[in-house]
């Protein structure tokens, strides 16, 4: 299974976590064979981010994977829909950017499509372990004057580890960040950490659960901690839902937060 990538927006993470779930989940799949994944979902976060006024976050989210043999490549585009100060911006990571500290700035509505996000994953099994190897590209198409984009595009790669023992997958994830340079304000590279378990509850429902922690890439705010809980659930040998829900450990990352996201996989 693919550990989840804390500093990638929460539903793509998830995505990627149905997209490898442990072998005992995904039978019916033949080994080694091809299939393309569409999934599709909403997300709510919400934080003050140590303002004095909450940002409200909501993600709508296309994603398209092809699988084939121990590839796997992704294209994502998210529709943003935030209220809050008008200082702050979607970063790199799909998380927040707060450019100044303007104390209590009366709140904005805006909304828009996202910035498209690329990634490939290489699967290697040595030994009973499974190392995904993934680099992923953030190409700036939002709308930077609205918040919804930094305006620059930025990359990141990540190792996860994963072993299954029975029913359990523990796994671990170490990432790095590097941000574009925006003329306005100036971000830096940040390491993303990740250590967690998935769990085959029922032969169609595995549940996941993870820490997740994202270095800060501006001043302006401070490292994001938080708490990830996931369940999956394979309804048909090619369609399964994920509810998810995350708790927030320090001011970089949202209160609370939850989502749904449903996928339909196709061998081709």
């Amino acid at each position: 299974m693919a550990a989840f990538r804390g500093s990638m927006k929460k539903l793509i993470i998830a995505v990627l976590m149905l997209l490898a779930m442990p072998a005992c989940a995904l039978a019916q799949d033949d080994k080694g064979g091809n299939a393309i994944t569409f999934s599709t979902g909403i997300d709510y976060s919400s934080g003050r981010y140590g303002q004095p006024q909450s940002t409200d976050i909501v993600v709508g989210l296309s994603n398209v994977a092809l699988t084939t043999g121990d590839f796997r490549f992704s294209a994502s585009l998210p529709y943003l829909s935030i209220v809050g100060p008008p200082y702050v911006v979607i970063g790199p990571d799909g998380g927040l950017v707060l450019v100044t500290q303007k104390g209590a700035a009366k709140s904005t509505a805006r909304d828009g499509w996202g910035d498209l996000n690329l990634g490939t994953t290489y699967t290697w099994q040595p030994d009973g372990y499974e190392i995904d190897f993934t680099g992923n590209a953030k190409i700036a198409t939002a709308d930077a004057s609205k918040g919804l984009s930094t305006g620059e595009n930025d990359i990141s790669f990540s190792a996860d580890v994963s072993r299954q023992f029975g029913s359990w997958s523990p796994f671990v994830t170490f990432g790095y960040l590097i941000p574009g340079s925006p003329k306005a304000y100036s971000l830096n590279s940040a390491p993303q950490f990740s250590v967690g378990t998935s769990v085959q509850i029922t032969d169609d429902i595995v549940g996941t659960a993870s820490y997740d922690f994202n270095g800060a890439i501006t001043p302006t705010l401070s490292d994001a901690q938080q708490l990830f809980a996931a369940g999956s659930w394979l309804f048909t040998d090619s369609l399964s839902f994920t509810v998810y829900a995350e708790y927030g450990l320090a001011a970089g990352a949202p209160n609370q937060g939850t989502g749904l996201l449903i996928s339909w996989k196709l061998p081709v």
